[in-house]
């Protein structure tokens, strides 16, 4: 009781606080136990819905929340009730004060926003920016920047500045279905069809090959690969095919892996790949 009874007297002094010290303790307490209970509903909501993007909009939360949580608590105060004051009075110049003193902060923090909202990729998406400039997977996002992680286990920091203004594939986007090309050569003088036969057969063999035909396709015939003869090149006859598979990864070892299959069954059955040549005519 004599703690309160001294609370309530040193609140008889308003030239310091808003209120009394029992209801500025009081309502210091209930906003943090408020911010904290914020803090913790809308992380679970977030993680629950949103699966894109998720630790940016969770930091993105915690500032807001924090913003609005310490200026409720100083508005407390009467000296810093002047400062608020002066400073939203005063918020158009001081916002183009710090608009010229950090413009490029300010175009991260805006284009990190447009990345939440547009999503254009998300944590995990494998990614190139300008036309292979780049190549790697996003594995963090920032306001700031975006942190991508490289084929040689680096990682690369990039503005998101940088990332609005680029040229950028992003190839996990593609869903369940990755397309890949394989082109190559044989000679004139090998057996075209067999050549085919060896490539389709090459193909279907591979446990990662992924056979993409409609039910409709398959009634109509459709190939499970289909190949094409695309030009009548200089050293040889130049086949093109593409070959689908799950995601990226996938892809890239399953071609390795098809290739070497292919030049052995060639190599097996007779099947020419050239090497350049021409033919000279000497003429007296």
């Amino acid at each position: 009781m004599e703690l309160l009874d001294d609370l309530m007297s040193w609140g008889s002094n308003q030239d310091f606080l808003k209120y009394s010290p029992f209801t500025t303790i009081c309502t210091i307490i209930v906003m943090l136990v408020i911010s904290r209970i914020l803090h913790v509903t809308t992380t679970k909501v977030m993680e629950r819905h949103m699966h894109k993007n998720i630790k940016l909009w969770l930091r993105t939360k915690d500032v807001i929340i924090f913003l609005v949580c310490t200026y409720a608590i100083l508005d407390l105060f009467r000296p810093f009730q002047t400062i608020l004051k002066t400073v939203l009075a005063s918020g158009g110049v001081l916002a183009v004060v710090i608009g010229l003193a950090a413009q490029e902060a300010a175009g991260n923090f805006i284009n990190g926003m447009m990345i939440l909202i547009f999503k254009p990729f998300k944590i995990g998406d494998l990614i190139k920016i300008n036309n292979e400039e780049l190549i790697g997977t996003v594995i963090d996002i920032s306001i700031r920047h975006t942190i991508i992680k490289t084929y040689e286990n680096t990682r690369i920091v990039v503005p998101n500045s940088v990332i609005d203004k680029a040229v950028l594939e992003n190839i996990t986007a593609v869903g369940n279905q990755k397309g890949n090309f394989l082109e190559l050569e044989i000679s004139y003088e090998s057996d075209l069809i067999k050549a085919m036969d060896i490539i389709r057969d090459e193909v279907m063999r591979h446990p990662n090959y992924m056979d993409i035909r409609t039910p409709q396709e398959k009634e109509k015939g459709v190939p499970p690969v289909i190949i094409r003869l695309v030009d009548f090149a200089e050293s040889g006859l130049r086949l093109k095919t593409t070959i689908y598979s799950k995601n990226n990864a996938e892809g890239y070892a399953m071609m390795s892996d098809i290739r070497i299959a292919i030049k052995k069954r060639f190599d097996e059955e007779g099947i020419e790949i050239p090497y350049p040549h021409r033919t000279i005519i000497m003429k007296p």
